[in-house]
């Protein structure tokens, strides 16, 4: 290279290698002998600072420096936007002082650099508000023109200040920047809450408490953001799938942290945003992974409640402890449906019965869950009772007599529920809700409350047929086919009944259970040809998926297709079944478009699993149960 004389013009690829260019067009002759494709000769100017020398700037500035900067801001904004000062005259802006800034100066800074927090109220966050994390430690904000270590968020301006004109004129880099965990706070108060709850509403303790606590918590902040981002996480994955997976995992730490700090004494006061966060986690964990059912989180919350219900507390305090632990009722009747673990049994069947028995259709309705808790906890020990013993049976291959023993207790427990559920009478009663929906959510939370109570029963007679022989002794010494098309299958088809009548948007966090509690009782008594001509097949989950959504059962027969008429060969209840399995699919269809999907599908799934195996035992001895078809498959998840 030392005799090779280095080429200062010429095409770019000799320059590259060092090598002299005859600059020959259209090509040089070196791209040529090389086969390469010859860039040509123009000449590109590139800024070097390898000469320039660093001037020493005076930072003193005049006297009047605040004065002067205030004056510019000012002059500048006017030039920006006319229209918010239509005589054009300075006269009336304020000369300010250095700790008092104009509004002029206030909104340069905003144009140049984001807020780092901001206070929100009670109600609903609004459009116009700016959101930041909770502050943990002053740090410098960074403005438009970038740094390490600033956080840029989305200055929010409301809809009257900036006209079309002004938006076209506004700088390119004054452009709003989205900040991540300022979305996802934003979508926990505009969608997550409002159907993550039975009934939203101004009054709602979780809009509400956490309105005021997501900016000052840190639990509560990335609690909040896991939630939202798992509810996300399947329609945006590649924008929201690293902070799915990271916030949880700083929620978690948070929560240990109050965890530790509330075992310890050093939170006197209620632990309220300890257990936000925890509610959150627990039931937003299966969101993301189908299969995680937030268990730690449930028995962490059932400790932090069994410690307070031991202490004296506050008039706001003890509200606030009830609406909890009706919280916890729910988490735990949801997950007695799924685990098969002995702790989550005992805690479920430890629930006590209440001293005083208040209305099942209260007039203020429990926000989260909607349904009353004593209804949620039958249903929830009807449930833990019927997956215990079906645990219990499915683990013993033999027959002995601790399992007899068992079993024995299991149906005296569950005479005892079942007559606490027969003995209960639901009676609507006008909500103190909105006044002008108040006759409509009476009407569906009954109906809810019905379906639930309802569908605690049929899972009892599921599980224990000598509850069904004991309503009716004379079909006593007759077979599990006869008990069920006689009891349990026209008690599933009244629940799907309730469950029709309740409308798809109202309460719609808490319909699933009730779609798959009444699916596990759509049975079809004997195999029946559907259709006719050359083409005849059973009625089955493949055969019910064209048909038509169901009517009403009084008029189901009257409104079906003729190919759907009863025949010598189908019965009434056959069609009944086949409708009523349609309307099911078509419901959790229907809600797999509004809430998050994982647990959903999941439930389609185990109900397809399950008719399956319902159909290939038609006319065979034995009775499979769903809740061994839900363990034998694994298909689980919270379903609520």
């Amino acid at each position: 290279m030392k005799n090779r004389q280095k080429s200062r013009t010429g095409c770019r690829t000799c320059k590259v290698r060092r090598l002299r260019c005859d600059e020959a067009k259209p090509a040089c002759e070196n791209c040529l002998k090389k086969g390469f494709q010859c860039p040509g000769y123009q000449q590109r100017l590139q800024w070097s600072t390898k000469h320039e020398r660093p001037t020493v700037v005076n930072t003193t500035g005049p006297d009047n420096f605040a004065q002067l900067v205030t004056a510019a801001s000012a002059s500048i904004v006017k030039t920006a936007s006319p229209a918010g000062n239509p005589s054009g005259s300075d006269a009336n802006v304020p000369a300010a002082s250095p700790t008092t800034p104009s509004p002029a100066a206030a909104v340069s800074r905003e144009s140049s650099s984001a807020p780092r927090s901001a206070t929100l109220s009670a109600s609903p966050p609004p459009s116009s508000f700016t959101l930041s994390p909770p502050p943990q430690s002053e740090a410098p904000v960074e403005d438009g023109t970038g740094g390490d270590g600033g956080t840029l968020v989305p200055v929010a301006r409301k809809s009257g200040d900036l006209t079309p004109t002004n938006r076209q004129q506004e700088p390119m880099m004054f452009q709003q920047v989205v900040d991540i965990p300022t979305f996802l706070i934003e979508h926990w108060f505009k969608s997550v809450c409002c159907s993550w709850s039975a009934f939203d509403s101004q009054t709602n303790p979780y809009r509400r408490l956490t309105s005021t606590l997501w900016n000052t918590s840190t639990p509560v902040f990335y609690a909040l953001q896991a939630i939202s981002a798992a509810s996300l996480v399947e329609r945006l994955p590649h924008v929201i799938k690293d902070t799915a997976r990271a916030a949880p995992r700083k929620a978690a730490e948070a929560i240990h942290k109050e965890l530790v700090a509330f075992s310890t004494g050093y939170r006197p006061r209620f632990p309220v945003e300890l257990l936000l966060s925890l509610f959150c986690m627990s039931s937003s964990m299966c969101w993301m992974e189908s299969r995680q059912l937030g268990q730690q989180y449930v028995r962490q919350a059932h400790n932090v409640l069994k410690i307070l219900d031991r202490q004296t507390l506050d008039s706001e305090s003890q509200e606030l402890l009830d609406f909890f632990k009706g919280c916890l009722l729910y988490e735990e009747a949801l997950r007695s449906v799924v685990s098969e673990e002995e702790i989550d049994f005992a805690n479920m069947l430890s629930w006590a019965e209440p001293t005083d028995q208040g209305p099942l259709v209260a007039a203020t309705p429990h926000a989260w869950t909607g349904v009353s808790a004593d209804v949620f906890r039958l249903f929830g020990k009807a449930v833990a009772l019927c997956r215990r013993s079906r645990t219990r049976w499915r683990h013993n291959d033999g027959t002995s007599y601790r399992v007899l023993q068992g079993a024995m207790r299991d149906i005296q427990e569950a005479t005892v529920i079942e007559e606490s559920l027969l003995s209960i009478d639901i009676t609507p009663v006008e909500t103190s809700l909105t006044p002008d929906t108040a006759s409509t959510i009476s009407t569906d939370l009954y109906n809810a409350t019905q379906a639930y109570r309802l569908s605690s029963l049929l899972q009892l007679y599921e599980t224990f047929p000598d509850l069904v022989a004991k309503r009716m002794p004379d079909l006593e010494d007759q077979d599990g086919a006869i008990l069920w098309s006689a009891w349990v299958s026209p008690l599933a088809l009244h629940v799907t009944d309730v469950l029709r009548a309740l409308p798809v948007g109202s309460m719609r966090c808490i319909q699933p259970l009730l779609c798959l509690c009444a699916g596990s009782g759509l049975r079809f008594d004997r195999k029946v040809p559907l259709g006719r001509g050359h083409q005849s097949f059973l009625l089955s989950t493949e055969s019910t998926a064209a048909a038509a959504i169901p009517t009403p059962t009084s008029d189901i027969v009257a409104h079906t297709d003729s190919s759907l008429a009863p025949t010598p060969e189908m019965s009434e209840n056959a069609i009944k079944m086949s409708q009523a399995r349609s309307f099911i699919m078509a419901r959790l269809d229907q809600l797999e478009n509004s809430l998050p999907p994982k647990p959903i599908g999941v439930a389609k799934q185990l109900l397809r699993a399950v008719w399956t195996a319902y159909d290939e035992e038609i006319g065979l001895a034995r009775r499979t149960h769903w809740l061994d078809v839900m363990s034998q498959t694994g298909l689980h998840s919270l379903f609520g």
